[in-house]
Formats: C-alpha cells, structure tokens, sequence
C-alpha cells in the first residue's frame, strides 16, 4: 500500500479541523462518523473549545503530540489553506478537505484551490478534495465521509467526484444490492484523482471490482497506462458522464467533427480494458455481479425459464445487446430433456413448464449439465413467481453455482428475477451465497453484455523518433497539397499520383500524360467539404471535360490551382483519419467514406498507436462492416490489409505532436490494394 493510501485509509490518528458538539453541524457528524467503529484515535482541533463529545480539543495542529496520520478538514473555506499549511509543518502525509466554496464557486475560489494544490505539492502532502463527499474504509471500519453510516462490505471500490454516488453506495449496500471494499469522493480533484484511486485500488488486497464516476478526466494519459496495467487482474467499470454536445468543440474536418470529446474518452477507455456503462444504477449492477461472479469469457448464454415467454423475451433483450443465445447440441439436449416433462423444451431457452411440483430437481439438473458443458459462457436462470418463491429451487440453484466455483468451473450464473414482495428474503439468500440477481429480462440482458471479459490493448513497443513539422505552414494550419503529398508518401502511404495544375492548358497536358478519365479537385484556402461545393468533377474522359472543369471552378470559386489525379477503379470507400483530443493525445478514426462519413457516422476509434490486430478489432466494431465482405459479386476487402495500412497511420501521426487534423477520406479499396484519392492535414503553428 502507498503512503498516502496507507494515511487515508488506515490511519492510526486522526486529526478533525472544525470539530463540533453542535448536533447538526458537519462538524458533528464527521466526529461521529470517526468516533462511531474505534478504528483509530481521533484528535478534535478547534481554535476556542477546550472538549467535544468528552474529546480533548486542542487548539492547533501544533499543539497535538505525536504524529498524525489523516487530518479530516470542515472548516469555513477561508480556514482551509492555513490549515493545510499547517499539516505540511507536521508532516502530515493525507488531508481530506470537505469544505467547499472552491473552483466550483468561480475564479476567485479556484485560484484559492490553485493555493492547496501548490501547498500539498510544495510538500509531498497528498490532497483528497476539496469539495467532497469524504472517503469510507468498511474493513479498518473508517468512515471518514459524510455517510449516515458504513455501507455494507464486499469487494466494490467506487470512486466518484460527486459525493451523491457515495450517498447511492450506502443505499444500494443497504438493500443488500452490493458490498463496498472502499469509497473514495475526490470531489474537485485538486490533487488526488481517478488516476491514483485506480492504481492504488489495483493494489488493495480488499478490492476486487474497480467502480469509477467521472466528470472530468484529470489525465487521460495516465489513466489509460492505469487502466492497462489492473484490467488484466480486476475488472473497472466506469460511468463517464458529460455526452452532450454542449461545450464540445467545434472542428471543421470529418474526422474531428466525427471524434467528439465524450465518444473518444469511451472508446479509449474500452481500448484499455474498462467496461464503460451509461448510468448509475447501471454501474452498481455490473460492478456487484463482477464481485460476486466470474466474467463472462464469451457471449453465449443459456436460459432457464419456467416461463417460455419469458425465456423468448430474454434471449431476443440478450441478441439485441450482442449477446448469443445458442442451439444447444443434440447430446446436451438429451442430457437436460430426461429430467424435463414431455411437453418442456430443452433447446435453449430452456422451459421446464409449469411443472412446478419438480421444479428444485429441474433448475438444478438443467444447470449441473449447463454449467459442465463447453457449449455456452453463462447460465441464467429466470425466476419467475412461484419458482422464484420457492426455496427448493433457491437452494438448488445456489448449490450447482457453488458446485461448479468447486470444481474449478468458472462460469458465472446470474438470475432474472421476477418475483411478489414476499420473495424478497430468498433473493437476499442468493444474493448472500454470491449469485446476482436482477430485476426482469431487460436488465439481466444489459448487465450480462457488460459482464464479459474485455482484455486491453497491448500498443506497439517502439514506433520511433519524432518526426520533424513541415515549415511554411499557412494560416490556419491547413498544409496546401504541394506539402501534404509529399509528406504523406515520405510516411510510406499508399497515394493517387497527383499534379497540382495552376491553369486550364496545364490540366489539360497533366491530364493527358496522366491518361483518362481523370479526377479534377479545386484547391482554395478554407474549402474543406468540396464536394458540398461542387469543387469535384468526376470522370473527365477528354481534354475539353477538363478544360471547362477547371474553367467553372474559377467561375464558382475564384482563381486558383485544381489537384488532377487519374480515376480510381470502383472500390469500397473508407475513411481514415487522426485528430489530436486535448486529452488523450492522438486518435485514430475509421469508418466508411466519401459521402456516408458524416451521413451514417459508423466509425471505430482508438488511441494511438496501435497494433495492426488491435486495427482489425476497431473493423470488427463498424456497423457497415459486411460492405468491406464483398456484396453482389464484389471483391471483398482485405482485413489485414487494411488493419496494416490503419497502424502505419497511427504510428505516423503518434510520431507527429504538431499534427492536430488528418483527413483521408476516400480511401479506395479493391481487395488488398489501398489508395488515398484525397486528404487533408491541419498542423501547429510553428515559427519559422
């Protein structure tokens, strides 16, 4: 354990700033809460008491004898940098601060939050807050929060900016839902954040299902090296909120317009291994059923219902989260049939009837062979009425997943329950004996999909020294073709052969030596969307086409040059593209091309750089993939090829910091040959 996770969370002695006997008053409740388990000596501080609660009170830091490991600060927020200041003079390693009126008021509050963060630095003091919830502990029974009490224990270690979600975690705990390890509210983050919660919960022997709830993104970065280096060994559920559009930034190329803030910081976090969600209840869900069972290592999920209507519904919420609902073999099949009536189904979903007098032998053989067999990845029995309230079936069920954990089977079993009030004691007896269980098909379905397996990436080791910035860059930062091509093929990209032409008779001659059709592009500074603009013209098969495409772009357009390229066979259009996020560094952007880029907004994203198999997974992920398989005869794309030419952009730009927009849209594919027909880049100003 880390110095200051030791501090905070199993501290020997306390210090409270702003102690109170004033029932009511924060300070009361946090001395309390403090005094409430014994779990440590807790030392009130406050400037004119003499005894709280028959605690001596002293009236400064400086006069407690002794160390302090944790000072716990709610005080008035213009007391509070004194009161740091005076914790780094003692040496104390962990303060928590309360107390708000920081940057969450305005300017003037965050300058003075800017002062504690500048204070706890100066002195290797590490900051928990301002303006939090607190930070609870159920093992060392530390509850250092604002909590009317410890939530009940389990393996759950939640992290949240909003001291609500640590409120929720005393509820949902409260109703037996789920068990927490720790709680830790950072509130503004002024030095402790998602990054340190997520490192050092990856390391506390208690947790074993990270839970975080954030607002913000302190450092995109070192989260995703966080993420990578525990999601191999302890499942983090996240809740990322913020997807409106509001305050996202504008960008005027596709690939940036398509890679907004919030779809970004999803798909990286995927890419390192979290399992993102939508919602807070959502969260909890997923995060108990984690700690109480394995992952699913697969999408496939057999169901047992003694209601087949209820069975169908399941397997169609299941097939519409990604999940699988297979045919069960016929040697299965017969296994599960012989303890069934005549008229039950064995097929999956597996309806075992109204039988009900046999229900606690058909529940538990059903799951015995399930759970024995290769052939799916989870077992979810539906509960339903009197099933549900019978406590045969309950502890049949408890006793093959027990079974099955024995003998080495690490499959999980969750139950859909749809069960009357007076069920609820046997839903607390499964919960108890670790199996989830959720409220009808719909949420069973939703929290199955995020319960499977997700393995992080593994990034290229070494993509080489940067790469040097192009120098004449013009306003804006848009590179003019002349700069952008060569640069492109010196990264080794497979280019259209291009002449950019400054009149009509040099695109008629570049034409003629290129050989038709060719394609004619007019080139004018801020002409993002050309074909928006009609600045493209298509299929130019003899010399006067082209003589009166170039005209007409300097009739619509003004004077100016036109890039001619000889016509792309037909192929499936991609796009590619990198564009620099202010938090996580360069992204890559795949998806379809040409006019469907923006119409359709199905692309794929990740961090670069990446690995030509971590490329194909990103394929793997559009909606309009089957067009890349070959429709009607065509040929279809190749894969792998595609996944190389996606890493080598990846690395290329990863190597490029100034490099802020890339733009390849079209790619042309024709099976394994790849061609970029247009492109744009928009870099950092550099002086010269």
């Amino acid at each position: 354990m880390n110095n200051w996770g030791k501090a905070a969370f199993a501290p020997r002695r306390i210090a409270l700033f702003g102690a109170s006997a004033v029932a009511g008053k924060i300070g009361r409740l946090l001395l309390d809460n403090l005094l409430a388990n014994h779990c440590a000596e807790v030392v009130p501080i406050h400037p004119s008491a003499t005894e709280v609660l028959g605690q001596a009170v002293y009236a400064s830091l400086a006069a407690v004898p002794g160390l302090i490991d944790l000072a716990v600060v709610v005080t008035p927020a213009g007391a509070v940098l004194q009161v740091v200041e005076d914790c780094a003079v003692a040496k104390v390693p962990a303060v928590i601060v309360l107390s708000g009126g920081f940057a969450e008021t305005g300017r003037v509050g965050a300058a003075y939050e800017a002062d504690l963060a500048r204070v706890a630095r100066a002195n290797n003091l590490r900051l928990i807050g301002p303006n939090c919830f607190g930070l609870i502990d159920t093992h060392s029974r530390l509850n250092a929060s604002m909590a009317m009490g410890l939530p009940a224990a389990g393996g759950v270690s939640l992290f949240t900016q909003s001291g609500s979600y640590g409120m929720a975690a005393f509820s949902r705990s409260k109703e037996g839902a789920i068990g927490f390890a720790k709680v830790l509210s950072a509130g503004n983050k002024a030095d402790i954040n998602e990054v340190d919660a997520v490192r050092f919960f990856g390391q506390d022997p208690h947790t074993r299902v990270i839970a975080l709830v954030l607002e913000s993104l302190a450092d995109g970065p070192g989260l995703v090296a966080a993420l990578r280096a525990v999601t191999p060994h302890k499942p983090v559920v996240i809740l990322k909120t913020g997807r409106s559009r509001a305050g996202q930034r504008a960008a005027s190329s596709h690939t940036a317009a398509l890679a907004q803030d919030f779809a970004v910081a999803r798909a990286v976090l995927r890419q390192a291994g979290a399992i993102l969600v939508d919602d807070g209840l959502t969260l909890f869900d997923v995060a108990a059923a984690l700690d109480r069972q394995p992952p699913l290592r697969g999408a496939r999920v057999a169901i047992i219902s003694n209601s087949g209507g209820t069975g169908v519904e399941l397997a169609d919420l299941c097939d519409s989260e990604g999940l699988e609902v297979p045919m069960l073999s016929p040697g299965l099949r017969d296994a599960i049939a012989c303890n069934l009536p005549a008229h039950g189904c064995a097929a999956n979903p597996i309806d075992v009837t109204t039988a009900w007098q046999r229900f606690p032998t058909m529940y538990g053989e059903t799951m015995r062979a399930l759970l024995a067999s290769d052939e799916v990845d989870a077992v979810v029995p539906v509960l339903l009425q009197r099933s549900a309230l019978d406590e045969g079936v309950i502890d049949a069920v408890i006793a093959r997943s027990q079974a099955a954990r024995a003998a080495g089977i690490a499959k999980p079993v969750h139950v859909c329950w749809a069960a009357p009030g007076e069920g609820e004691p046997l839903r607390k007896k499964l919960l108890a004996a670790g199996i989830p269980c959720h409220d009808w098909a719909a949420r069973t379905a939703r929290v199955l999909a995020h319960c499977q397996a997700v393995a992080p990436d593994v990034p290229p080791a070494d993509v080489g020294a940067a790469l040097p910035p192009p120098g004449n860059v013009p306003p804006g930062g848009w590179l003019a073709p002349e700069q952008l091509f060569p640069l492109l093929a010196s990264w080794g990209l497979p280019l259209m052969p291009w002449r950019l032409v400054a009149d009509a008779e040099a695109a008629v001659e570049a034409a003629v030596a290129t050989g038709f059709p060719v394609v004619l592009k007019a080139v004018r500074p801020g002409l993002v969307h050309k074909t928006e603009a009609g600045a493209v013209r298509l299929a130019l098969a003899n010399t006067e086409s082209v003589r009166e495409a170039f005209t007409d772009f300097w009739r619509m357009l003004g004077p100016g040059p036109a890039l001619l390229q000889r016509q792309a066979e037909r192929g499936v259009e991609l796009m590619l593209g990198t564009v620099r996020d202010p938090t996580f560094g360069p992204v890559l952007v795949c998806g379809l091309g040409g006019i469907w880029t923006e119409a359709l907004n199905d692309i794929s994203m990740r961090l670069s750089p990446i690995s030509a198999s971590e490329a194909e997974r990103a394929i793997g992920e559009l909606r309009g993939r089957s067009l890349l398989d070959g429709l009607r005869g065509t040929e279809p794309v190749d894969r792998k090829g595609m996944s190389e030419l996606m890493a080598k952009v990846s690395a290329s730009t990863a190597r490029a910091p100034w490099c802020r927009e890339l733009d390849l849209n079209p790619v042309i594919a024709n099976g394994n040959c790849f061609v970029i027909v247009d492109a744009r880049m928009r870099v950092e100003k550099f002086e010269s």
